[in-house]
């Protein structure tokens, strides 16, 4: 029998990463959607040709048809979200972040645990390449103990802090390249990452939060020790973070939200007898005594999507590649990271 999904903010990104992975599934059925604009709720609806609509999400988790659902919202909605559906016995699927409070996320786990419901953070990185690949590299031991992680992501991010006539013009107009009338015009709508409060910060809460739980999922440890410095930790745009990991790894982080060109990142993974190099679509393994070998995506392992690996979760027949704990482990050093850029000083994860 299908799992039955309800998706929880249906807009932007849940119709590019959430609802079509969903349908193309053979054992998931997506029976309803939520968005607070019935119009928009319409389209969204017709498009995956979903029955069930409501425009409040308390509406949708009363359906006890519904095995599960995924939630794609504002941050600062994901505890009160994912909560209310836990409380009604769905398994959840959230976006990043779990949640912007470590004591809300540590919430979620024992409510989760206590119920015996999947709690998963739709976590990208998990599933794609090169991170795929170094992953299966560090887990077989192929650069030794990791040592030390040095990585950046720069991206345009500043885009979402203009008005949404003007957002997507000049150099950032490359963004709609290839993106249908529909996407565009949701993209144009979007405006919780602009609002401090509802991002739970600047582009390190959101751009940033890829970079940093993909250094904590890859060393396989959580954050020891914590130093950040902003530019402003209200509305940042530049991050320059050190963290030490209770593994005992260094990790040395820059994040840039303004860049010229759409994005760009890069990762470096040094350990006792070798090092890893990751750029868009490339890895490069460097071992003592051995020739460099490279990879890039056609050699690359490709995981399915978050939305994929919940249904089988939920089925038995997988386990999560991204799971609650990685969502805490994030929290935590997400959290001490704008605790020390406020006072300066190293704080504890």
């Amino acid at each position: 029998m299908a799992v039955r999904v309800g998706v929880v903010g249906a807009g932007a990104y849940a119709q590019r990463a959430h609802l079509p992975p969903l349908r193309e599934h053979p054992d998931a059925e997506v029976a309803a959607l939520c968005r607070r604009n019935p119009v928009r709720l319409a389209e969204a609806a017709d498009a995956f040709d979903v029955a069930g609509r409501y425009t409040d999400y308390a509406d949708l988790l009363a359906d006890d048809s519904l095995d599960a659902v995924t939630i794609s919202l504002p941050h600062n909605l994901h505890y009160q979200a994912a909560r209310a559906a836990l409380d009604q016995g769905l398994h959840v699927l959230v976006d990043k972040p779990l949640t912007l409070r470590l004591d809300h996320a540590q919430e979620l786990l024992r409510l989760a645990e206590r119920r015996d419901l999947t709690l998963m953070v739709a976590f990208n990185r998990h599933y794609e390449p090169p991170f795929t690949k170094a992953q299966e590299l560090l887990a077989h031991g192929a650069i030794g103990e990791l040592r030390l992680i040095q990585a950046y992501m720069a991206y345009d991010w500043d885009l979402w802090m203009q008005p949404s006539d003007q957002r997507f013009t000049g150099a950032a107009a490359a963004m709609l390249d290839g993106v249908s009338d529909t996407q565009a015009t949701l993209l144009h709508e979007t405006s919780f990452r602009g609002d401090a409060a509802a991002n739970g910060g600047g582009f390190f809460a959101d751009g940033g939060a890829h970079v940093l739980e993909a250094c904590l999922w890859l060393a396989d440890s959580p954050a020891a020790t914590v130093f950040a410095l902003m530019d402003s930790p209200e509305a940042d745009l530049y991050t320059a973070l050190n963290l030490r990991l209770e593994s005992g790894a260094l990790c040395s982080l820059a994040c840039v939200g303004d860049t010229p060109t759409p994005r760009d990142f890069g990762f470096h993974l040094y350990g006792t007898t070798g090092a890893i190099h990751m750029r868009w679509g490339h890895l490069t393994l460097e071992r003592e005594l051995r020739d460099a070998e490279t990879f890039d995506n056609r050699s690359m392992p490709f995981m399915g999507s978050a939305p994929g690996n919940f249904i089988d979760v939920i089925l038995g027949r997988d386990e999560p590649r991204a799971t609650a704990r990685h969502g805490l482990r994030q929290v935590a050093a997400m959290e001490a990271a704008y605790r020390s850029a406020r006072t300066g000083a190293p704080e504890r994860a």
